[in-house]
């Protein structure tokens, strides 16, 4: 997959850039604050159709204007395709090729991105949250029909959440939205597990080649009633008896406190969780494995590479780490945009194109390699 041109209008700080994309490197450099996150968010939500920075969709609005649109051309399974995301205060469109998409669609299906940004270094130690979003992103860049199943889900646990809250209601009223949301927590955890599967040995493996020493790992963590379970039917079950097991604290506290929405990816170094054993520089080997991983893994997955979005990271890395995460670009051979306050802190990558951001606007440059 490709991105060949992007065109922002009223998109946080930018009025109306438009940017042609190399297939290999594009630098985006300039000083905090100018745009440069802001032009990866952009790249990152028509492709995907929402933001990995923000659920407020007015937050993505220039301020004092009432919408904004990103429109791209890009490559997918050799056919050119134009998407739109256009976006107003308490409304957003997505279309392909002029046509309403949903962002689910399975004809979307390869248009993905890979995003790492200096937030996710500190990935293996952050709130569990954090991990749960991760694992699901990946999901979503390669079974879009995954965000479909996601809504259900948490539009079931808002039913129940309701419902404990306002308290009085029967059995058998709590025991039916139990089962919507089992059913729909049961496909969660399934989608999560199978990407678990696949990126372990993947991740294992990067982490050895950047780190050396220790072992890691990385397992999906839930409730022992659930992890014990293997089938759709059997999970399912699992949280359908967890779920009536915790009612009465369910309604003490008014909120659900069992199921996917609370578990976790951990990851482990020589079989202990790396949040509580791991020193600074194995948790961000940690993280540039987990991303390799997935690099590797959307691309086997899709048949053709993702977009790959650095965003600063290269500054909160060492020299070591950076050497490796640039000779894994370079051998990638995927499309790349990167951020950086300073552009000598990059190589001459393959194909490397260097642009300027100022104050929300785009200069070509000379590549400083």
């Amino acid at each position: 997959m490709l991105v060949k041109d992007l065109r922002v209008r009223s998109w946080r700080n930018l009025e109306d850039e438009s940017l042609h994309l190399t297939n290999r490197v594009m630098v985006l450099f300039g000083r905090n604050g100018q745009g440069k996150s802001n032009l990866l968010e952009a790249l990152y939500y028509v492709l995907a159709f929402h933001s990995f920075r923000t659920k407020n969709t007015s937050d993505l609005l220039r301020w004092g204007c009432s919408k904004a649109e990103i429109e791209a051309v890009i490559e997918l399974h050799g056919l050119e395709r134009r998407l739109q995301a256009r976006i107003e205060v308490g409304r957003k469109s997505s279309l392909l090729d002029g046509k309403t998409v949903r962002r689910d669609s399975d004809t979307l299906a390869g248009a993905a991105a890979v995003v790492f940004g200096p937030d996710d270094l500190r990935l293996p130690r952050a709130a569990a949250a954090e991990r749960r979003r991760a694992l699901d992103r990946v999901v979503f860049a390669v079974h879009r029909p995954f965000l479909r199943e996601a809504t259900a889900f948490e539009r079931a646990l808002k039913a129940r959440n309701s419902l404990l809250r306002r308290g009085g209601f029967t059995p058998e009223l709590m025991a039916s939205h139990e089962e919507v949301l089992a059913a729909t927590g049961a496909r969660i955890v399934l989608g999560r597990r199978e990407v678990v599967a696949a990126l372990a040995a993947r991740f294992a493996q990067a982490f050895a080649e950047i780190h050396g020493g220790l072992a890691a790992g990385m397992r999906y963590r839930g409730d022992g009633r659930v992890e014990a379970a293997q089938t759709a039917s059997e999970i399912s079950e699992a949280l359908r008896v967890g779920l009536a097991a915790g009612r009465s604290l369910d309604e003490r506290r008014g909120y659900t406190g069992f199921g996917p929405h609370t578990d976790d990816l951990e990851m482990t170094l020589g079989g202990r969780p790396a949040r509580e054993h791991g020193s600074q520089g194995q948790v961000r080997s940690l993280v540039l494995a987990f991303k390799f991983a997935e690099l590797s893994y959307v691309a086997g997955r899709n048949g053709e590479p993702p977009l790959l979005l650095l965003d600063d990271v290269a500054s909160e890395l060492d020299e070591e780490r950076r050497a490796r995460l640039f000779e894994t670009i370079s051998a990638a051979a995927c499309q790349t945009v990167i951020t950086v306050t300073e552009p000598r802190l990059l190589p001459c990558l393959p194909g490397r194109v260097d642009w300027q951001v100022r104050e929300g606007h785009l200069e070509p440059a000379e590549a400083e390699c």
